[in-house]
């Protein structure tokens, strides 16, 4: 059959903490599974296309990339089914929007859609959309091969496993849940060469930190172990952890690097280092073919394997930036959010990591339902100690409840969320400004949660260049030269090219096609 796979724009305040789009690890999967069942397949990457466009779409919201007008010009007119990938609450205003001009352009196209948002609310996004046939749940690969015949076939969608589907009253009906892949060596490579690679070149669309080589994601394992509260991963991937043997990893690393030229490998992996020997194999065998690659891993990771001889073999073989995840540093919060770490393993671990001369990274969230001024200063005081340790960046984020999780349950339960109403989606939007963000928390005031979330990059930043006063200067090199070496360094960078953007109509995107094309 012929199928175009769509990576939807996105929606976005220009002037916040918004990093630049990256490539849809996911769709290449779904692209790579369709080509081995023998499909005619083509991508439409609506934020490759058109990575510097801003759109005009509601109050000071911008569509980044194509509108839905632009990516259904590109969508082949006779394509039989149109997938998307839905994995960010935060898109699906415009995701809706899309949808229903897909359908309205192609009326007799089965369309598809499968991600992290879809997977937490499927019944949600069809009653909300008039276009959307089915929604593909979890991971994607087997159910969207086995849907994809059952449709050539003109068979029963209510077999294949794993979906929701539209029934001819137009109500949603779900079908028993589908198994987790085992055999995850098993599943085809992504398949990138669908994908306008020389735009992701030309743009650097890339998700860790771009340090001026071509990047392409990997993920090396599949699920989480761990069930965090904040996190739709236990909904989308369930628990259950799978690893690739390190060898296939790196074989898939050699395969981009000659195929594509990829140097440099940003990992997607929810969980990428939890035993030590899977990591030390991997490691070694990269050295072993002397591959002469970067890679990242920008996700962020556990830090309990982490020693002084990984940390060591994580740098020989290559890793240059890593994030670790800590969320907190308050023990309160991290028992509330089901977040198991341990904050002073984390700390002699990033010992390690910062001796080796890995830019470090580490994650950690405002807000949290149960925040109390006394966790939020806990933090504050972690983060010294994390700054003294030798972590190069950090980046706050301020707590968004996603649907699939458990604070989002809990949330919703106590009245405090209606996705039926907009404005929650706008909400998520705002999360990554300093002075529109929406916060979950009875404890603290909303304004002094706000002076928190500055205080935190303020007594990190000034902390970092006291006990690393180089760091100062590198800072300001990479940002003149663009050079990147951390995710801040590249914000800011982005910050400043976003503060000379045009933002322009739907009308004056149709007429600069059609002068491109003239």
């Amino acid at each position: 059959m012929k199928i175009c796979l769509i990576n939807p724009p996105r929606l976005m305040k220009p002037m916040s903490a918004t990093m630049k789009p990256s490539p849809s690890l996911g769709l290449a999967f779904i692209a790579g599974a369709l080509k081995a069942d023998g499909h005619e397949v083509s991508v439409v990457d609506a934020l490759a296309e058109a990575p510097q466009q801003y759109i005009a779409f509601r109050d000071d919201i911008v569509i980044n990339g194509l509108s839905e007008k632009g990516v259904a010009a590109l969508v082949p007119a006779d394509t039989e089914i149109i997938g998307l990938s839905l994995m960010f609450s935060g898109n699906w205003l415009h995701n809706r929007v899309l949808i229903n001009h897909l359908r309205a352009v192609f009326p007799k196209a089965v369309i598809m859609a499968g991600g992290e948002h879809l997977t937490a609310c499927p019944e949600f996004c069809i009653t909300e959309t008039a276009g959307l046939d089915v929604c593909v749940l979890g991971e994607g690969e087997e159910t969207v091969k086995e849907l994809v015949r059952v449709i050539a076939q003109g068979g029963d969608l209510s077999a294949v496993e794993g979906i929701v589907y539209r029934s001819a009253s137009g109500t949603p009906l779900r079908t028993a849940p589908r198994k987790r892949i085992r055999e995850v060596e098993e599943i085809a490579r992504p398949a990138w060469e669908y994908f306008p690679l020389d735009k992701y070149k030309e743009n650097s669309i890339i998700y860790g930190v771009d340090r001026g080589v071509y990047s392409l994601p990997l993920m090396a394992t599949r699920g989480c172990p761990y069930e965090c509260t904040f996190c739709s991963s236990p909904q989308m991937w369930g628990t259950r952890y799978f690893m690739r043997t390190p060898q296939d990893v790196v074989d898939e690393i050699e395969y981009f690097k000659n195929t594509f030229g990829a140097l440099n490998f940003d990992f997607y992996d929810l969980t990428a280092i939890i035993r030590k020997k899977w990591i030390i194999d991997f490691a070694r065998e990269v050295i072993a073919r002397d591959l002469n690659i970067t890679w990242q891993i920008p996700a962020g990771t556990r830090s309990e394997a982490i020693d002084q001889e990984v940390a060591h073999y994580l740098y020989k073989s290559g890793c240059r930036n890593i994030t670790y995840a800590p969320e907190s540093g308050s023990e309160h919060i991290l028992k509330a959010i089901k977040k198991k770490v341990n904050l002073g393993a984390m700390l002699e671990s990033i010992r390690y990591s910062s001796k080796e001369k890995m830019n470090i990274k580490i994650n950690v969230i405002i807000g949290f339902p149960d925040d109390t001024h006394r966790d939020i200063w806990r933090t504050m005081l972690f983060l010294i100690k994390a700054s003294r340790a030798g972590v190069n960046d950090m980046a706050p984020s301020v707590f968004s409840p996603y649907p699939g999780s458990e604070l989002f349950e809990r949330l919703s339960q106590e009245g405090k969320i209606d996705m039926t109403n907009d404005d929650y989606f706008f909400q998520i939007i705002y999360v990554d400004t300093f002075f529109n963000n929406y916060f979950y928390n009875g404890n603290v005031n909303m304004y002094t949660l706000r002076l928190y979330l500055i205080a935190y990059l303020a007594v990190f930043y000034l902390s970092n260049y006291i006990f690393h006063p180089s760091r100062l200067f590198a800072t300001l090199r990479n940002l003149l030269t663009s050079r990147y070496e951390s995710r801040a360094e590249m914000a800011l960078g982005e910050l400043i090219k976003r503060s000379k953007i045009k933002v322009i109509t739907e009308e004056e995107e149709e007429t600069a096609n059609r002068l491109t094309t003239a």
